[in-house]
């Protein structure tokens, strides 16, 4: 099976120099939403993780929704496994690149679905998958939404790792989950070899309209983007004015362009100039294709 992100001696050589100064969460608590990917964004970021070399089977992925329980929020989640050991920075920057971030648990029900899902094949191979939470050295735990890590979910005499390095949390247990998460250093040259992850996502590009994201479908099998531009062949290219991507342009997108009006919102953009203006108040109406 093909590698992500090259081999061990690779990934370690060009990420550990920088770890320490390398900011949490991929970037992600400069917002708490993940902006809505373009095509080519996307097929770009893919093929920085996913090398020419990629085949079917060099990542493979449990889905669901979680709608049942106290607080259940129908966001996906996926437990996401690829066939080498990778770092939680690997992770973060993959999740990141999948147009989601890495899962939390901000509660007992939340930890309990994640656990579910996770029962998966590979995904605690050595050790469980990756996260959302981390500590900078001298911080405190912290979530990738900037919410504190509460303590309930921790592992017996746990957390253990020095306040003085960087940690990162993962879910514990060996060739299964146990019910906790524990901490651990984020690199993969510290004794942590897990090949998995837990990503959740708010929405995203779904052409063929099986509940699953695009950009994961063709992480699993690069085959399904034969001509390499993030969207999985055969589909019909999504409409760069369908702003909250439902699938349709209306009213709820001109809001979007309207609210934010004058401004750099990426998300409003629509023609990429870095201002919103009348251009893509023009796409947004000459897209206009739903009630």
């Amino acid at each position: 099976m093909a590698k992500i992100g090259g081999g061990r001696a690779a990934r370690t050589a060009s990420r550990r120099p920088e770890a320490l100064a390398k900011p949490p969460f991929g970037g992600m608590l400069r917002g708490l939403t993940i902006p809505r990917l373009s095509a080519r964004l996307l097929a770009a970021s893919l093929a920085a993780w996913l090398p020419s070399t990629a085949s079917e089977g060099s990542v493979d992925f449990n889905a669901a929704r979680w709608r049942l329980g106290e607080g259940a929020d129908s966001r996906l989640r996926a437990v996401v496994v690829v066939d080498a050991a990778w770092s939680w920075h690997d992770a973060d920057a993959f999740a990141s690149s999948l147009g989601g971030e890495l899962a939390r648990a901000a509660s007992p029900a939340e930890l309990s679905f994640l656990v579910l899902l996770s029962d998966f094949p590979g995904a605690f191979d050595c050790a469980g998958p990756w996260l959302g939470g981390y500590r900078q050295p001298q911080g405190a735990w912290l979530w990738n939404d900037g919410t504190v890590v509460a303590a309930f979910g921790w592992r017996p005499l746990r957390p253990a790792q020095s306040i003085v390095f960087e940690s990162a949390l993962l879910l514990s247990g060996i060739d299964g989950p146990d019910g906790a998460w524990i901490d651990v250093f984020p690199e993969i040259d510290s004794g942590v070899g897990t090949r998995s992850c837990l990503v959740s996502w708010d929405t995203f590009p779904d052409c063929n309209g099986n509940d699953l994201p695009d950009a994961l479908e063709i992480a699993r099998n690069p085959r399904l983007d034969g001509n390499g531009d993030g969207v999985p062949d055969g589909c019909t290219p999504p409409n760069p004015a369908d702003l909250n991507g439902d699938g349709v342009v209306n009213a709820l997108d001109l809001s979007i362009v309207l609210n934010a009006w004058g401004s750099s919102d990426r998300q409003a953009d629509v023609d990429g100039d870095g201002r919103v203006g009348a251009t893509d108040l023009a796409a947004v109406l000459s897209g206009w294709n739903g009630p």
